[in-house]
């Protein structure tokens, strides 16, 4: 049985090229998953809805981010400017989780490139940790 994987090409949102963060490795990750036959397609999340959203958010902060609205204190607390690609990137992404969670529940086990670099980093994160702890 092949792994569930979710992916969008909205994951890659449209930053400044001066950002920090490296919006570019969504579209790597994806890229190398299907070069090395880890999946053969993906499957493909619809924005999330509001209502599901305004379970983990309030509806004031959902509606800021939707009208690009939010402050530039969050903005800059979330690490990027918001724009039309952020926002579509954030619908999406949440979507794609929700997917994600709805797969496994059929086949055990789904993932969600959007979630997954990131699990990756602070799993690298936690193993320097531990050997830097052992020493």
């Amino acid at each position: 049985m092949e792994l569930p994987v979710v992916n969008h090409p909205d994951y890659v949102a449209k930053i400044n090229d001066d950002n920090k963060f490296p919006i570019q490795k969504f579209g790597a990750l994806a890229d190398h998953l299907i070069k090395e036959s880890v999946v053969k397609k993906f499957f493909i999340p619809q924005e999330c809805s509001t209502e599901t959203m305004k379970s983990s958010h309030s509806l004031e902060y959902i509606n800021h981010i939707k009208n690009k609205t939010l402050d530039i204190k969050l903005q800059k607390k979330i690490g990027f400017p918001i724009n039309d690609s952020v926002v579509r990137r954030s619908f999406v992404a949440t979507g794609g989780t929700v997917l994600a969670s709805k797969l496994a529940l059929e086949s055990k086990l789904a993932c969600n490139t959007a979630v997954v670099v990131i699990m990756l980093h602070l799993i690298v994160a936690l193993v320097i940790v531990s050997l830097m702890m052992s020493l």
